[in-house]
């Protein structure tokens, strides 16, 4: 379809496709450690399912119910080929990463796709606490988890992912009573691309997942029937193509699973010589 968005591909994907596919042999994980925080559901089940699939050793699920994390669990264990263990821990309380991270041990992908999304509401009437956990989740959950688990990535093969929401390119009248997560969303991608800066022996980037209807996007108030939707599968193949060799070109960089991989490796130089992909202002006013 056509791109909605500016987009540096001429490919604009709702679903996955060949290059992406956990079946390529060349985005084999097999015999490595994945972690996938938010792994009870959404986009964070379905990228637990497609590392497990493209041979993944064990996969660790962290999230805050029980419940549905044993229920991704059962369907990666029911493939009888990768080990699973699943760990409940709050992103914004360090003991609990800590405990999960000494019981899982050394890694070597790790996909943050926990996040939150405020009520909508302008800025004087949103609830206080509510507005605020936005942040709490995405920004202090960023930072709690790299905290507890950096420092025990392989030492020369982790790949430090996360899901946000590249909102840079749109104007925030066009998403009024969203400033809670746009923001917090925005200061995340940021706090990625320090990750990236301050850790120079493990890939860190992130990734826009497109339109995927998750709690958070009904919680946005946003109607599927009236938007270009995205396949779940989508961005959880984009992630695991991004943890192979292929996408090392977009260290400390945001991508969209919308882009097409090949068109945007055709272009890796381009990006590579300038700010592209990162959060905040690439141009400013020039003086006469």
């Amino acid at each position: 379809m056509q791109p909605p968005f500016p987009c540096p591909t001429a490919t604009w994907r709702n679903d996955t496709y060949a290059s992406i596919s956990p079946s390529r042999k060349e985005l084999s994980v097999a015999g490595k450690t994945v972690i996938v925080i938010g792994g009870g559901s959404g986009i964070g089940r379905e990228t637990a399912l497609t590392f497990a699939t493209a041979g993944a050793a064990h996969v660790a699920l962290l999230g805050r119910t029980d419940t549905t994390l044993n229920e991704t669990s059962e369907l990666i264990k029911s493939s009888g080929k990768t080990s699973c263990s699943t760990h409940v821990a709050d992103l914004t309380k360090s003991a609990s990463l800590e405990s999960a991270a000494a019981a899982v041990g050394q890694w070597h992908v790790l996909v943050l796709t926990s996040g939150y999304c405020s009520t909508p509401s302008a800025v004087p009437s949103a609830d206080g606490e509510d507005w605020w956990k936005g942040f709490e989740t995405n920004v202090q959950g960023t930072f709690q988890v790299a905290r507890a688990f950096l420092p025990s990535a392989h030492p020369s093969e982790a790949a430090f992912l996360g899901v946000v929401s590249d909102v840079s390119l749109i104007p925030a009248a066009y998403l009024v009573g969203l400033s809670s997560y746009v923001a917090s969303k925005l200061a995340q991608a940021k706090v990625f691309e320090f990750l990236a800066a301050e850790n120079p022996t493990v890939f860190v980037a992130t990734l826009n997942p497109g339109m995927i209807e998750t709690d958070n996007f009904r919680r946005t108030g946003g109607k599927a029937e009236g938007l270009p939707m995205d396949t779940v599968q989508l961005p959880a193949h984009f992630l695991l193509w991004m943890a192979s060799p292929e996408a090392a070109f977009l260290r400390g960089r945001c991508a969209w699973a919308n882009w097409d991989v090949e068109e945007l490796i055709a272009i890796k130089d381009q990006i590579l010589a300038g700010l592209a992909l990162t959060a905040g202002l690439k141009e400013l006013p020039k003086t006469s």
